[in-house]
């Protein structure tokens, strides 16, 4: 015998959701199975479900079908060809029994049983006598078992359909800032979860096939504290398990408060580049406990806002974005190009001498704010070089690579000049 399960005998729901564009779902139902009981009709399932990942505690599975023949117009119909229908007539409501010889997309054709008169596209009604067999209303396991009794089962599968990203909101203020993350959860599987524990698993999971993720944004200026995630590690990831239980339906997109952080000092400064026309603006931070913050950061966007004094409105002044960053990581946000910090940032000089050539630069950077600014600029070389002389001190980020850091009063502008020297020669050691 059959017996029908549905999410009405759920006990327990819980999800797993990754950044790969699917989730886990993992399920405890009452079942009462009886021991004429050999097919189970697990309903109500996700309908992208990975039927390759099924994993059945509770009873014993022999074989199974991941059924999804769905109710609707045409394939009832195509279920009926050459089998006999009503023809009813809409106003005296008279039946007239006929067989069904052809149905599809361009309509149908119908044979009446007694009188061989062949109706076409009829403005009548059709009525089809029963449900036949091989079609359901929802997607169903449909499982055959060994015939032991079972009180419940525990099942868990991985499905497409499932996606978060994390999107962030900041407001700077004078020396500190103010950031809340936000967990965007969204549920494409075909199927709604009553009531369902979640857990987010941050990191880059490997799987054969990767989906395009949506990407999208959401703006909140509160936080939701009660539903602020448990973080650890796990394995190489980290998970972000969401106190309180919630209803996540289908094609649906919900927030979830996941990182809160108050007063957390920051620097401003501008970047410029020898190609470029304009500054770059960055929002540096230290993702440290002690300095208000300490947790590991999703990838996600960062918005940020000022107030503006003159009403206490926020204004919105730029965006980037993160990768996955764990704590005591700097974050580095590049927000948009500076209006009033102007340079010339150019070769003047090079020369070429007995296989040594000299490089000059002379970078002129200009302030119009009314406050001081801090403008760093990064030269790349390769090859053996040597500074020969410079105006400001420098710091070697690596072996072909120099960052100058200069503070740059306002209203007014600081020159830099550096030469250094490339040595294309090459030295012969002869052994003897």
């Amino acid at each position: 015998m059959k017996k029908m399960s549905t999410s009405t005998d759920t006990k327990d729901i819980a999800l797993t959701i990754y950044n790969g564009g699917f989730g886990a779902v993992k399920e405890k139902r009452a079942v009462q199975l009886e021991k004429e009981d050999r097919v189970l009709i697990f309903a109500d399932v996700a309908q992208q479900i990975e039927t390759d990942s099924l994993m059945v505690e509770g009873i014993n599975v022999l074989e199974f079908n991941y059924d999804f023949d769905l109710v609707d117009r045409n394939k009832l119909l195509q279920k009926y060809v050459d089998k006999e229908v009503y023809l009813q007539d809409r106003e005296t409501r008279e039946k007239r029994s006929c067989r069904l010889l052809s149905a599809g997309e361009g309509g149908w054709v119908l044979e009446d049983l007694k009188t061989k008169e062949i109706y076409m596209d009829s403005q009548q009604e059709i009525i089809l006598p029963s449900l036949p067999s091989g079609l359901i209303v929802k997607p169903a396991l449909v499982w055959k078992t060994d015939g032991k009794t079972a009180e419940s089962v525990k099942v868990s599968y991985l499905s497409r359909g499932f996606n978060w990203q994390a999107n962030y909101v900041v407001e700077l203020k004078e020396t500190s800032l103010s950031l809340n993350g936000w967990a965007e959860i969204e549920n494409r599987s075909g199927m709604t979860f009553d009531n369902a524990r979640i857990k987010l698993i941050a990191g880059e999971v490997n799987r054969l096939e990767k989906e395009i993720r949506m990407d999208r944004m959401y703006v909140a200026e509160e936080s939701g504290a009660s539903y602020e995630p448990e973080v650890k590690p796990f394995f190489d990831y980290h998970m972000y398990t969401i106190k309180q239980p919630t209803t996540l339906k289908d094609n649906q997109s919900k927030q979830i408060s996941i990182i809160t952080g108050i007063d957390i000092p920051y620097k401003q400064y501008y970047k410029l580049g020898l190609y470029e026309e304009k500054a770059d603006i960055i929002v540096e931070f230290q993702n440290r406990k002690e300095e208000g913050l300490g947790l590991a950061m999703p990838q996600g966007k960062i918005k940020l806002y000022k107030e503006d004094a003159a009403d206490g409105s926020l204004e919105f002044i730029g965006e980037d974005g993160i990768e996955h960053t764990p704590k005591n990581e700097a974050v580095t946000l590049s927000i948009g190009k500076a209006f009033d910090i102007a340079f010339d940032y150019k070769k003047i000089d090079h020369q070429k001498k007995d296989g040594v050539e000299y490089y000059k630069y002379r970078c002129i950077i200009r302030n119009h704010k009314n406050t001081e600014a801090e403008v760093r600029f990064e030269h790349h070389r390769s090859g053996v070089w040597e500074m020969v002389n410079t105006t400001h001190p420098y710091e070697k980020i690596s072996s072909n690579q120099i960052e100058f850091q200069v503070k740059v009063a306002a209203e007014e502008e600081v020159a830099v000049e550096f030469e250094y020297r490339m040595d294309w020669r090459q030295e012969v050691i002869l052994k003897k």
